[in-house]
């Protein structure tokens, strides 16, 4: 326990770095383009200033201002409150975007070890390579047209609180590349597990093709699959600014790509600290839950 808090407070420190110093690069960024517009000028003490102690200085102060809770934007809101306001959209999105993809994946891939049909693995397999080839952005567009400009079932965007009829069109988005990613995983893993000693030897004794499938080689592969599933949650959870963006979704991604748009340095420092965070803790999350899983099938077997 003492080594795991020892590593994240490692990890946070190294990260919390790295943020305020791709900020700090972005302020340049900032400077500069003010110059060439001729809102300001860079003075020759500026262009001379040594940028590793500007860095310094801006991290203190970043972390400072994080500490005693007066980190705000540039337009002068809170940086908690802007995060929190966006945290329960992009947490609802992400959860109905697994639900469905992961959901859908583990199960076409047992549905098509069930029947033994190749033909199903094949052509499940084939849609997911188009989808993992195709921009999100297109998927994005084309559900707009079918279930918004014909269809009228779904809005365009935006978000009301826990109302999951908004998070459909952008979630089925989403979706859809957990989906390709998990099926085209844990097919290969399940119909390979389907030749195994253990699977032959439950053949024997007589137990059902149903059980064997849908219980035992879904508990031995999951623990696998799992770790795909927790990533792909701490990315949704980190934001996805390009669906966001399309669906004028109010979550984490929108509000990162405004931070880059605008210059908003510290909104963009404290989302990159904040991002590096979800994936850290997924990351640990999924290789605990591994751990036990395969550790429970193993001591079953």
């Amino acid at each position: 326990m003492k080594s795991e808090i020892s590593r994240f407070l490692l990890f946070l420190f190294i990260l919390s770095i790295f943020a305020s110093l791709l900020s700090s690069f972005r302020s340049q960024d900032k400077i500069y383009a003010f110059a060439d517009g001729g809102l300001a000028s860079i003075t020759e003490n500026n262009s001379k200033a040594s940028f590793i102690l500007s860095s310094i200085k801006d991290y203190f102060e970043f972390l400072s201002s994080l500490i005693s809770f007066s980190a705000e934007t540039a337009t002068g809101e809170s940086i908690y409150s802007h995060i929190g306001m966006r945290l329960i959209p992009t947490v609802h999105l992400a959860i109905f975007s697994i639900i469905f993809g992961a959901g859908s994946g583990v199960f076409f891939s047992l549905y098509s070890l069930y029947r033994k049909s190749e033909r199903i693995k094949d052509v499940f397999a084939r849609i997911s390579e188009v989808i993992l080839s195709t921009p999100v952005f297109v998927f994005s567009i084309l559900l707009l047209i079918l279930f918004f400009y014909q269809l009228d079932l779904f809005p365009p965007g935006g978000y009301e609180f826990l109302n999951s009829y908004y998070v459909v069109l952008p979630g089925l988005a989403l979706g859809m590349r957990v989906f390709a990613r998990v099926y085209l995983f844990q097919v290969r893993e399940v119909w390979s597990e389907s030749k195994s000693s253990y699977t032959l030897l439950l053949l024997t004794r007589g137990y059902p093709w149903k059980h064997i499938v849908f219980k035992e080689i879904f508990r031995k592969v999951f623990p696998l699959t799992l770790i795909i599933i927790m990533l792909d949650f701490s990315s949704l959870v980190s934001g996805a600014m390009i669906v966001e963006e399309i669906f004028f979704f109010p979550g984490i991604g929108k509000s990162l790509f405004y931070s880059i748009k605008a210059m908003d340095t510290k909104l963009l420092a404290t989302l990159l600290l904040y991002i590096g965070i979800v994936f850290y803790t997924m990351n640990r999350i999924a290789t605990h839950w591994q751990s036990v899983l395969l550790g429970e099938n193993k001591h079953e077997s």
